[in-house]
């Protein structure tokens, strides 16, 4: 069960992998068009939240590069 899931968000790789961390059941690592990459390792209790907020942190992310 601890293999990877990917996808794209605007340009953005989101890859999900299971890992039990205490009350979560995903982790996440999220990288930008420009290679930087960021882990959490308490991602959500589902694949579908995981990525949900992957793709949160995304918008958050991209909304700060923004404001510079």
């Amino acid at each position: 069960m601890n293999q990877a899931i990917s996808d794209l968000y605007k340009g953005w790789i989101i890859s999900i992998t299971a890992e039990d961390n205490q009350c979560s059941a995903f982790s996440f690592d999220i990288t930008s068009p420009s290679k930087q990459t960021q882990h959490v390792r308490m991602g959500g209790i589902t694949r579908q939240r995981t990525l949900e907020r992957a793709r949160e942190m995304i918008d958050m992310e991209i909304s700060l590069i923004d404001e510079d």
